[in-house]
């Protein structure tokens, strides 16, 4: 289930040309459901995307052209597939959506989908009805922000505003036309340009990031000792005033505490301030080959950080862990360039262990997923 959309429907006006952004929902009912199997369903899709788009006016008429054009080879792909034709025992609706934002960021968004859902004998009625359960699978355009929060640093990255950088990730299959890989627990399929998507992050980034952390750890310390030292004078400020003479020594008794974390906060700023003259001169007396050179980090070698320092590996070295982030100068942003650059592909439903037993919904998604034309997805985007 797409959490994350879901959640941001709170936050931003979402726009479907073609069919409802309905999320699976498990029916709340004690008996399992009367598929009607060998019924024949309907295919829905979007038409005049174009338009849809173009309604928005965030993008030059060119740009929308371009985006209309990707998400309709995705669409005319999916509906290919013998498996939609007809749909038999579930209804298949493809469509379009977007947020009204996403349309204004440099690299435009939008999202294709195929929602399969059941058909269902109602038991009351007798009539053949569409349930609200079944599978998703979704084509996410231009949908960078997947890997925004991915691995062990993006919480400190995001911190202190450093470009997020994650472990290597796992590819389990790949082809000319598209990778697969895993990110945030999904099996994902990416389909991109001839450009490289990510790239190593380099050991002067690294260092620069070390140093980026430890000035904010310096920040939070020294906002912690004001913090303490305004506590110090407050309580001095309460032990004369006469309306706390009952609790006088009680305050008093708080003081030395407080000083002696503030002495602890200003011994961790001192030693946090002799790191950064120490990163800062590992990274000085780097060579440009070196300072260019991956980084990778060995876990099993102890560190005083959670992740430091002393982890990273030599150079030319091939154990531990690469890091990588995505290449900023990926995308093209050129006038004659196409605006959709990068398509994302999952498939999504609710049910725990599904990729084990899957239903016959659950496998038509599955079937999708592996079996729409990527060559095609990949034409759309050059």
């Amino acid at each position: 289930m797409n959490y994350q959309l879901l959640n941001s429907l709170f936050f931003k006006k979402l726009f479907v040309l073609t069919g409802l952004l309905l999320p699976c929902i498990i029916a709340a009912t004690q008996t399992k459901p009367d598929f009607a199997m060998h019924v024949a369903g309907k295919l829905t899709r979007s038409q005049d995307v174009y338009k849809f788009i173009h309604g928005f006016k965030a993008i030059p008429d060119s740009k929308a052209a371009s985006l209309a054009k990707t998400a309709t080879q995705i669409q005319d792909a999916i509906c290919k597939l013998p498996q939609l034709n007809p749909p038999t025992g579930f209804d298949a609706n493809n469509g379009v959506a977007t947020y009204d934002v996403e349309l204004k960021n440099k690299e435009p968004q939008l999202k294709v989908f195929c929602f399969l859902r059941y058909l269902e004998n109602d038991t009351h009625t007798g009539k053949v009805i569409t349930s609200m359960d079944g599978a998703d699978i979704y084509f996410d355009i231009n949908a960078f922000d997947l890997f925004d929060q991915i691995g062990n640093y993006w919480q400190e990255c995001d911190k202190i505003k450093f470009p997020i950088f994650f472990e290597e990730l796992p590819i389990t299959d790949s082809s000319a036309d598209y990778i697969q890989t895993t990110v945030k627990g999904r099996t994902v399929r990416i389909i991109k340009t001839n450009r490289p998507l990510f790239i190593p992050l380099s050991r002067k980034e690294f260092l620069q990031f070390l140093i980026a952390r430890d000035h904010l750890r310096i920040k939070e310390n020294q906002r912690l000792m004001n913090d303490g030292k305004k506590q110090i004078a407050d309580t001095k400020k309460n032990i004369s005033d006469p309306l706390y003479q009952s609790l006088k020594s009680a305050l008093e008794q708080t003081i030395p505490a407080i000083e002696q974390q503030i002495e602890k906060l200003d011994k961790e700023i001192e030693s946090l301030q002799q790191k950064i003259v120490h990163f800062y001169g590992v990274m000085n007396a780097m060579s440009a080959e070196e300072a260019a050179a991956p980084a990778r980090l060995d876990y099993n070698k102890k560190s005083d950080e959670l992740f430091g320092l002393e982890q990273l590996v030599p150079v030319d070295r091939r154990e531990g862990v690469l890091l990588q982030r995505i290449n900023p100068g990926y995308y093209n942003y050129s006038a004659n360039a196409p605006a959709a650059q990068l398509i994302t592909v999952y498939y999504s439903w609710p049910v725990i262990g599904f990729a084990e037993d899957p239903d016959y919904v659950q496998q038509t998604a599955l079937d999708i997923f592996n079996q729409v034309d990527y060559h095609v997805l990949k034409m759309s985007i050059q």
